[in-house]
């Protein structure tokens, strides 16, 4: 019986002998081996790379000017309000005092300085379009002097008379003389003294036929390429002789360049009127002649008056 039982505790230990072996081999082999069908990982080739930034770059390509005119219709957007709340503003004065603004107001009496009511010594048209916008400066810094001019500031602290698009590398959009708005001065005040009287001022408003179609405010270029001096006055494209002007800017000693508007959004110049609506308008709409190189000719023949006060 010790044989027979013998004999399945070897068959046992055969078959475990047997199974063990098979196991080993296994676990050896499983935790290393891939399984098959398995796609090894890899990084992106050089050349994959460049596709992906060329065709990165192409898009910025494309992405970027239309990026720069949405930005720039922002800026026009913002400029055209401008100059539709100076209209309405230059309109409260014309209703309180009877009478356009001056460009630029001085004395008949010689040796006298005019002062305005916040200390400006011979204030521009800006400083008469204060209601509802405010003081094109603030004059807090300046009250202790009594009074200032040009030596002591000429730059704008009230947004509503800058242009967000105006860039020039030698002018500051905040400077009052040089800046980005001209006034239709010859037309409604032009109030440059000649021979003891002003020469256009004071402009009442029964004087003006058609409010609708004569302009105020708008974008001004000064008297330069492709900007200038004396922006703060708004040429029209001929000089408006039959109201009493005699030339272009508005210097007493020397000729100032023609100042026309300036068409510094896309070709379009942002244009208010007396009645108070604001347009964007190319200068050919605005009456002016161009030269072979897009810029305004001073009193061309061929030029007209008519958005601007004169009949014909």
């Amino acid at each position: 019986m010790a044989g027979s039982r013998a004999k399945p505790c070897g068959q046992a230990n055969g078959a475990a002998g047997l199974q063990g072996p098979k196991k080993s081999r296994e676990s050896a082999g499983g935790g290393s081996r891939p399984n098959r069908g398995q796609t090894p990982r890899r990084g992106f080739t050089l050349i994959e790379l460049l596709v992906v930034i060329s065709i990165l770059s192409l898009l910025m390509a494309i992405l970027m000017p239309a990026l720069g005119r949405a930005r720039e219709s922002g800026r026009s957007t913002v400029c055209l309000a401008n100059v539709r709340r100076l209209a309405l503003a230059g309109a409260m004065y014309v209703d309180s005092e009877g009478a356009f603004p001056p460009f630029r107001m001085a004395s008949l009496t010689p040796g006298v300085i005019y002062v305005n009511r916040y200390g400006a010594q011979l204030p521009r048209w800006q400083w008469f379009f204060d209601q509802g916008v405010g003081p094109v400066i603030d004059p807090t810094p300046y009250r202790a002097q009594g009074s200032f001019g040009d030596k002591d500031t000429l730059l704008m602290t009230n947004d509503y008379f800058v242009c967000p698009s105006f860039q020039h590398p030698d002018y500051d959009r905040r400077d009052i003389r040089n800046g980005s708005y001209g006034y239709n001065w010859q037309y409604l005040g032009n109030a440059r003294v000649v021979n003891g009287r002003y020469q256009n001022f004071p402009v009442a408003p029964g004087k003006i036929r058609r409010p609708t179609e004569t302009v105020i405010v708008a974008d001004s270029r000064g008297g330069g390429l492709s900007h200038g001096p004396h922006s703060y006055t708004l040429d029209p494209p001929k000089v408006a002789r039959e109201v009493g002007a005699d030339r272009f800017g508005p210097g007493t000693d020397a000729p100032i360049a023609h100042s026309p508007a300036s068409a510094r959004h896309h070709g379009r110049t942002n244009v208010s009127f007396i009645d108070g609506h604001a347009q964007s308008l190319s200068l050919v709409d605005l009456g002016y002649v161009l030269d072979d190189n897009g810029h305004a000719v001073g009193d061309h023949p061929e030029a007209g008056n008519r958005l601007w006060g004169q009949s014909r």
